[in-house]
């Protein structure tokens, strides 16, 4: 037998937390020779990774809405996490999405957002494509003003994410408590006029393809998975109780 191959199989078989099969391809993380490796039927892939529990970010491999992930965490001047989930294709490994969850020391700000169908084949380098994708929502986000609703001169903030010709998206903090205990909600208004309201801090993913579309997901009850976020019964009423503009800095 293939050195590689009954390599693998013992792998699979001691380590079944660090291996996940999907589709036709199984995923793993081979910690011994810092690895992250993709079978696809009796062909390897492999690139160099080596997790790091000592640095800030940390970094590490898991699973993450059924994919492979590299995540990284960090606690610094923001707190957050990220983690690029991996694509497999013609014998290679590329960057699919980049999951971020950040939370802002300057403002308070809190967001949990996704950019996906990146493509990114330079898996390498995900050192600095992450901390490129960090450093612009950190300045995004520090640009917004909460002082007003911190000392109580506005009794909710709302503000835009994203806008398109299709539709304008804000998140909307409903008072102080929410804005302290980080939960917010994601208005979503079409071009046409129709607002959607999504609750429970939804993930706003933003997908780079032919349609160019933004997605709403739910965390799956505390896993490390993501379903569909589906629109609040009380859209309309939520829609017309919040005046819905920006509260970025100009």
């Amino acid at each position: 037998m293939n050195k590689c191959i009954f390599f693998l199989m013992n792998l699979i078989a001691v380590m079944p937390t660090d291996v996940l099969a999907t589709a036709n391809v199984v995923y793993g993380y081979d910690k011994s020779n810092h690895q992250i490796f993709a079978k696809d039927g009796n062909e390897i892939t492999t690139f160099n990774f080596k997790e790091d529990y000592a640095g800030n970010p940390v970094y590490a491999f898991d699973f993450f809405h059924g994919l492979p992930a590299i995540i990284a965490d960090s606690r610094s001047l923001h707190d957050w996490t990220t983690y690029a989930t991996l694509g497999f294709r013609d014998k290679k490994f590329y960057i699919d999405c980049l999951y971020y969850k950040l939370k802002s020391k300057q403002n308070g700000v809190f967001t949990k957002e996704a950019n996906c169908g990146l493509n990114e084949s330079n898996v390498a380098n995900y050192h600095d494509i992450i901390d490129e994708k960090i450093n612009d929502i950190e300045s995004e986000i520090d640009s917004v003003d909460t002082s007003l609703l911190l000392s109580g001169e506005v009794e909710y903030i709302s503000i835009e994410t994203y806008k398109d010709k299709k539709q304008t998206i804000y998140k909307v903090y409903t008072d102080k408590k929410s804005f302290l205990d980080n939960t917010y909600l994601i208005a979503s208004i079409s071009a046409g006029g129709l607002c959607e309201v999504y609750e429970n801090n939804p993930w706003i993913v933003y997908v780079s393809d032919v349609m160019s579309r933004v997605l709403f997901f739910k965390d799956d009850n505390g896993m490390e998975s993501l379903i569909p976020a589906v629109p609040s019964l009380n859209s309309s009423w939520i829609c017309s109780s919040y005046l819905l503009s920006n509260a970025k800095e100009s």
